[in-house]
């Protein structure tokens, strides 16, 4: 076997050069949401959320929103490996790792009532479109303030339950209210490969359709 293609890439770590960008985690955004989620259910120590977002080259810590919360910085990310079956993880600062899964990009709406109704008496709908998230705990928001509407958040999670859990993967749009926002109101799934998954409440409805060219 022709071993200059690892001769290679072990010059390339030993001068501190960047790794070939297959070894490079995918652009977009990463989260620990199914690991932390699943820590906390296994009733071990708590792990703080970790959002990071991975463009041209550079990274930036986000909170669920996608709000930055670091400056960007160039790759590779510091902390961040990937073991021998591909999956990625992230060193934390109190000797533990968390797992980080790539998130895929969903497009929503959402639609809320007005707590006052039009002139003619007729309902009044605030409305947005085109509000931008992922499944990997990514979440939007609509309502509250001067808005005339109560504030709804939406989160999108591609669920994988581990062994030995027999449930089976889903796609879930939760709706959740800010005066909790780790417990969901309301909820509903959809097969993982789903292109489309939505909710009606009465007082918030809306759906999430996977971007167009984004894999299942």
């Amino acid at each position: 076997m022709d071993s200059r293609p690892f001769l290679a890439l072990a010059a390339l770590l030993a001068i501190g050069a960047a790794p070939p960008l297959a070894l490079m985690p995918a652009q977009g955004s990463w989260t620990n949401e199914e690991d932390r989620y699943f820590t906390a259910e296994r009733g071990a120590a708590a792990l703080d959320w970790l959002g990071i977002e991975i463009a041209n080259g550079r990274w930036r810590k986000v909170d669920a929103y996608g709000a930055a919360n670091s400056d960007w910085r160039e790759l590779p990310v510091s902390g961040m490996t990937r073991d021998g079956d591909g999956r990625w993880w992230m060193a934390l600062a109190d000797g533990r790792r968390t797992e980080l899964r790539h998130g895929t990009p969903f497009t929503c709406w959402m639609a809320i009532p007005r707590f006052a109704r039009k002139a003619d008496g007729s309902d009044d709908t605030l409305f947005a479109g085109k509000l931008k998230l992922h499944d990997q705990g990514g979440r939007v928001t609509l309502g509250g303030g001067g808005s005339g509407a109560p504030q709804a958040i939406f989160r999108v999670r591609n669920v994988v339950w581990p062994a030995p859990s027999t449930n089976r993967p889903s796609l879930v749009l939760y709706v959740i209210k800010p005066d909790a926002p780790e417990k969901a109101v309301s909820y509903s799934w959809a097969d993982p490969d789903a292109r489309l998954i939505g909710i009606n409440l009465r007082w918030v409805q809306g759906s999430c359709t996977r971007d167009s060219g984004a894999a299942p």
